[in-house]
Protein backbone atom coordinates (compact mmCIF):
# COMPACT_ATOMS: atom_id res chain seq x y z
CA UNK A 1 0.00 0.00 0.00
CA UNK A 2 1.59 3.26 -1.11
CA UNK A 3 0.79 6.52 0.65
CA UNK A 4 0.44 8.16 -2.74
CA UNK A 5 -2.24 5.73 -3.89
CA UNK A 6 -4.21 5.47 -0.63
CA UNK A 7 -6.88 8.13 -0.85
CA UNK A 8 -9.20 9.19 1.93
CA UNK A 9 -12.14 8.66 -0.44
CA UNK A 10 -11.09 5.00 -0.73
CA UNK A 11 -11.06 4.29 3.00
CA UNK A 12 -14.07 6.22 4.27
CA UNK A 13 -17.27 4.18 4.28
CA UNK A 14 -20.92 4.78 5.16
CA UNK A 15 -20.65 2.55 8.24
CA UNK A 16 -17.72 4.58 9.64
CA UNK A 17 -19.47 7.96 9.49
CA UNK A 18 -21.52 9.39 12.37
CA UNK A 19 -23.21 12.69 11.50
CA UNK A 20 -25.20 12.83 14.73
CA UNK A 21 -22.56 13.00 17.45
CA UNK A 22 -25.13 13.23 20.24
CA UNK A 23 -23.94 13.05 23.84
CA UNK A 24 -20.32 13.44 22.75
CA UNK A 25 -18.86 15.87 25.28
CA UNK A 26 -15.14 15.05 25.24
CA UNK A 27 -12.25 13.64 23.23
CA UNK A 28 -12.72 10.33 25.05
CA UNK A 29 -16.41 10.15 24.06
CA UNK A 30 -15.54 10.95 20.44
CA UNK A 31 -12.73 8.40 20.23
CA UNK A 32 -14.85 5.66 21.84
CA UNK A 33 -17.76 6.35 19.46
CA UNK A 34 -15.53 6.31 16.37
CA UNK A 35 -13.66 3.19 17.46
CA UNK A 36 -17.05 1.48 17.80
CA UNK A 37 -17.80 2.53 14.20
CA UNK A 38 -14.50 1.07 12.93
CA UNK A 39 -15.06 -2.11 14.92
CA UNK A 40 -18.64 -2.46 13.68
CA UNK A 41 -17.36 -2.11 10.11
CA UNK A 42 -15.00 -5.05 10.64
CA UNK A 43 -11.83 -2.95 10.27
CA UNK A 44 -10.37 -3.85 13.66
CA UNK A 45 -8.84 -7.10 14.84
CA UNK A 46 -8.70 -6.01 18.47
CA UNK A 47 -10.62 -2.97 19.67
CA UNK A 48 -8.76 -2.80 22.99
CA UNK A 49 -5.30 -2.93 21.35
CA UNK A 50 -6.28 -0.23 18.85
CA UNK A 51 -7.74 1.99 21.59
CA UNK A 52 -4.45 1.69 23.49
CA UNK A 53 -2.50 2.67 20.34
CA UNK A 54 -4.67 5.77 19.85
CA UNK A 55 -4.08 6.91 23.44
CA UNK A 56 -0.35 6.17 23.23
CA UNK A 57 -0.26 8.46 20.18
CA UNK A 58 -2.32 11.07 22.05
CA UNK A 59 0.33 11.13 24.78
CA UNK A 60 3.00 12.01 22.18
CA UNK A 61 1.42 15.25 20.96
CA UNK A 62 -1.80 17.07 20.31
CA UNK A 63 -4.25 15.86 17.68
CA UNK A 64 -6.30 19.04 18.00
CA UNK A 65 -5.95 20.94 14.71
CA UNK A 66 -7.84 24.21 15.39
CA UNK A 67 -10.68 25.32 13.06
CA UNK A 68 -13.05 22.96 14.96
CA UNK A 69 -11.07 19.88 13.82
CA UNK A 70 -9.31 16.97 15.53
CA UNK A 71 -7.47 14.04 13.96
CA UNK A 72 -6.77 11.33 16.53
CA UNK A 73 -5.02 8.34 14.98
CA UNK A 74 -3.23 5.12 15.70
CA UNK A 75 -1.01 2.66 13.89
CA UNK A 76 -1.71 -0.65 15.54
CA UNK A 77 -1.61 -4.44 15.33
CA UNK A 78 -5.28 -4.16 16.38
CA UNK A 79 -6.20 -2.83 12.91
CA UNK A 80 -7.21 -5.33 10.21
CA UNK A 81 -7.65 -2.83 7.38
CA UNK A 82 -6.92 0.89 7.04
CA UNK A 83 -9.93 3.03 7.74
CA UNK A 84 -11.14 6.49 8.66
CA UNK A 85 -14.08 7.10 10.95
CA UNK A 86 -15.67 10.54 10.87
CA UNK A 87 -17.90 12.17 13.45
CA UNK A 88 -19.67 15.51 13.31
CA UNK A 89 -21.01 17.42 16.30
CA UNK A 90 -23.46 20.24 15.52
CA UNK A 91 -22.90 22.05 18.82
CA UNK A 92 -19.24 21.10 19.24
CA UNK A 93 -17.36 20.13 22.39
CA UNK A 94 -14.07 20.94 24.12
CA UNK A 95 -11.28 18.69 22.84
CA UNK A 96 -8.26 18.45 25.15
CA UNK A 97 -5.13 16.84 23.73
CA UNK A 98 -1.55 16.95 25.06
CA UNK A 99 -2.01 20.29 26.77
CA UNK A 100 -3.85 21.95 23.90
CA UNK A 101 -7.58 22.38 23.72
CA UNK A 102 -10.30 23.99 21.72
CA UNK A 103 -13.79 23.57 20.39
CA UNK A 104 -14.25 20.72 17.92
CA UNK A 105 -17.09 19.84 15.55
CA UNK A 106 -15.30 17.50 13.12
CA UNK A 107 -13.33 14.45 14.27
CA UNK A 108 -11.47 12.15 11.90
CA UNK A 109 -10.08 8.97 13.49
CA UNK A 110 -7.47 7.17 11.40
CA UNK A 111 -6.90 3.46 11.91
CA UNK A 112 -3.72 2.24 10.27
CA UNK A 113 -2.51 -1.39 10.30
CA UNK A 114 0.83 -2.02 12.00
CA UNK A 115 2.25 -3.49 8.78
CA UNK A 116 1.86 -0.11 7.01
CA UNK A 117 5.17 1.71 6.58
CA UNK A 118 5.72 4.87 8.58
CA UNK A 119 5.99 6.87 5.35
CA UNK A 120 2.62 5.62 4.08
CA UNK A 121 1.06 6.36 7.47
CA UNK A 122 2.41 9.91 7.45
CA UNK A 123 1.32 10.40 3.82
CA UNK A 124 -2.32 9.65 4.71
CA UNK A 125 -2.16 11.97 7.72
CA UNK A 126 -0.54 14.71 5.65
CA UNK A 127 -3.18 14.33 2.94
CA UNK A 128 -5.97 14.75 5.47
CA UNK A 129 -4.24 17.71 7.14
CA UNK A 130 -3.77 19.42 3.75
CA UNK A 131 -7.45 18.85 2.92
CA UNK A 132 -8.53 20.39 6.19
CA UNK A 133 -6.67 23.62 5.46
CA UNK A 134 -9.20 24.37 2.72
CA UNK A 135 -12.06 26.40 4.17
CA UNK A 136 -14.33 25.15 1.38
CA UNK A 137 -13.70 21.55 2.52
CA UNK A 138 -14.30 22.39 6.20
CA UNK A 139 -17.56 24.14 5.35
CA UNK A 140 -18.83 21.28 3.19
CA UNK A 141 -18.03 18.76 5.96
CA UNK A 142 -19.84 20.88 8.57
CA UNK A 143 -22.83 21.20 6.20
CA UNK A 144 -22.93 17.45 5.39
CA UNK A 145 -26.34 15.90 6.04
CA UNK A 146 -25.62 12.34 4.88
CA UNK A 147 -22.83 10.03 3.74
CA UNK A 148 -23.12 11.15 0.10
CA UNK A 149 -22.44 14.74 1.19
CA UNK A 150 -19.38 13.59 3.15
CA UNK A 151 -18.08 11.49 0.27
CA UNK A 152 -18.63 14.32 -2.27
CA UNK A 153 -16.81 16.79 0.00
CA UNK A 154 -13.83 14.41 0.27
CA UNK A 155 -13.68 13.70 -3.49
CA UNK A 156 -13.92 17.43 -4.28
CA UNK A 157 -11.31 18.14 -1.60
CA UNK A 158 -8.95 15.59 -3.11
CA UNK A 159 -9.25 17.44 -6.43
CA UNK A 160 -8.07 20.61 -4.66
CA UNK A 161 -4.92 18.75 -3.57
CA UNK A 162 -4.08 17.80 -7.16
CA UNK A 163 -4.54 21.31 -8.61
Amino acid sequence: MSGQSLKISEVIRPDTVDLVFENVKSKEDAIARLIDKLDGAGLLLDKKVFTQSVYEREAMGSTYMENFIAIPHGKSPGVREAGIAFGKSEEGFEYVSAGESGPVKLVFLLAIPDRTSGDDYMAVLAQLARLLIHEEFQESMIAAKNYDDVYSAIVNGEKLLIE
